[in-house]
């Protein structure tokens, strides 16, 4: 049985990205996310959970990832838009019916960068990103994406093997 569980671990290590795709339909099931990893959803499998992020609607049905900050920041979370549907991106401190205003943001039908500013993310604690429709598209845009972060601020929780 340990042979199993270690032979699993170590797949789920060296191939984070097949194991890790398309997010939370909710704020309990917000999907964590790591530097250099490529992540892959569809916004059509999940609901409309966050309303709003601040004063911006979320007219879309929403997926959720979190992270937790490191010490530093920089470069962009790289997002590939599939079919052209209007997206959003939305990097919040919080997760719920009001996602909170976004500390980064931005939108597009086809490929986009969200900035990972430094200076914007407190190290430890947790952040929340948001793939949903073009606040600005009251139509409700849903669709395929993909994304890698790069530079994704995040530290290690606990790792150990026995």
């Amino acid at each position: 049985m340990k042979k199993l569980l270690c032979a699993l671990a170590v797949a789920a290590i060296a191939a984070p990205g097949l194991a890790l795709a398309d997010g939370g339909t909710s704020c309990a099931t917000a999907q964590e996310i790591f530097s250099n990893q490529p992540y892959s959803g569809d916004t059509s499998t999940s609901t409309n959970f966050v309303g709003a992020f601040g004063g911006l609607p979320s007219p879309g049905p929403d997926l959720a990832f979190k992270f937790t900050a490191g010490a530093q920041t920089g470069g962009n979370v790289v997002v590939n838009i599939t079919g052209g549907w209007n997206a959003g991106v939305v990097i919040t401190g919080a997760c719920g019916g009001n996602g909170g205003n976004p500390i980064q943001a931005a939108t597009g039908t086809t490929t986009f960068n969200v900035p990972l500013t430094n200076g914007s993310f407190v190290a430890g604690n947790t952040y929340y990103l948001y793939v949903t429709g073009n606040p600005s598209d009251n139509s409700g845009p849903s669709g395929a994406f993909n994304f890698t972060n790069g530079t994704t601020p995040v530290t290690l929780k606990d790792f150990s093997i026995d």
